[in-house]
């Protein structure tokens, strides 16, 4: 239950990023980000309302591990306090302002911004959680029944590997007499 709940946090902290990871084409220039893009990149933090975001994600991520073990509620605050510390906002605000630098310019950054003042930006902000844990229920849903199948090809890897490594200490054996 804990690494679910631990499971649960990462994936609302970093769904915001998936996609610009994913996508390895984008280009900029990784070393260095102006001021500028540095603060269009704060405006869009603070237009995405991030701060918000990670608060609730902390708080929610405390409370769901404190309710997976009772013996969790007699630490709540030294729980609390290890994630604001480690991953609250004001420790994770300059690196999450530098990775939106790393993967936009300036004038993207500022239309991005923009368009979370529409009321469609204002709605994709509001349901983008919601979609991404939806779509990973969809994943879950869809694997749950084929688990077994996956299980199979892991367990085969796993002994053909372990078979050729016999094999090879065989013949290294071998060769030492």
């Amino acid at each position: 239950m804990v690494k679910k709940a631990i499971l649960a946090f990462m994936l609302v902290v970093s769904i915001n990023f998936v996609y610009a990871e994913s996508n390895k084409t984008v280009s900029s220039n990784k070393n260095e980000i102006s001021k500028d893009r540095l603060d269009a990149a704060y405006k869009l933090l603070n237009e995405m309302n991030l701060k918000k975001v990670y608060e609730n994600a902390v708080n929610n991520s405390t409370l769901r591990l404190v309710k997976s073990n009772k013996n969790f509620k007699s630490i709540e605050d030294k729980i609390r306090n290890f994630y604001k510390k480690y991953i609250g906002w004001d420790s994770v605000k300059e690196d999450l302002a530098k990775l939106y630098a790393k993967y936009y310019n300036k004038k993207e950054l500022e239309d991005i911004t923009n368009f979370y003042k529409t009321k469609t930006g204002k709605k994709v902000l509001a349901t983008m959680g919601r979609v991404a844990y939806e779509g990973q229920l969809i994943t879950q849903q869809r694997l749950r029944p084929h688990l077994n199948e996956l299980k199979k090809i892991l367990d085969d890897a796993m002994f053909k590997n372990a078979k050729k490594e016999d094999n090879n200490t065989s013949k290294k054996e071998e060769n030492k007499k």
